[in-house]
């Protein structure tokens, strides 16, 4: 289980802030148990929300990108020099880590 920090209402929505980040592998469920007394959840009019257990809810977290960049070697895309410039252009779902790069003797 995983414990909740806090809780926000907005609207319709109640956010619940979790005691840790929810890895993109897990599966997770929620389950409300209407408490008696106060600190319920319930609309302006005073309804109570019912109780409810084990549903399903879908993973936000989009998962790590594990893909390894890969040199294009061919076509339009492939290695050229211009002049002093040597272009390289690699595939990847996402941008190069322009700051984590190698060395220019690399």
């Amino acid at each position: 289980a995983i414990s909740v920090n806090s809780v926000a209402v907005s609207g319709k929505t109640v956010t619940l802030t979790l005691s840790r980040t929810v890895a993109t592998a897990e599966t997770v469920t929620v389950s409300y148990t209407k408490p008696t007394g106060d600190n319920v959840v319930q609309d302006t009019a005073g309804n109570d929300a019912v109780s409810f257990s084990n549903q399903a809810v879908t993973h936000g977290t989009t998962a790590a990108d594990t893909t390894p960049p890969v040199l294009i070697t061919t076509g339009d895309s492939g290695p050229k020099v211009t002049g002093n410039q040597l272009t390289l252009t690699y595939t990847d779902a996402s941008n190069l880590d322009a700051v984590n790069t190698a060395a220019a003797s690399g």
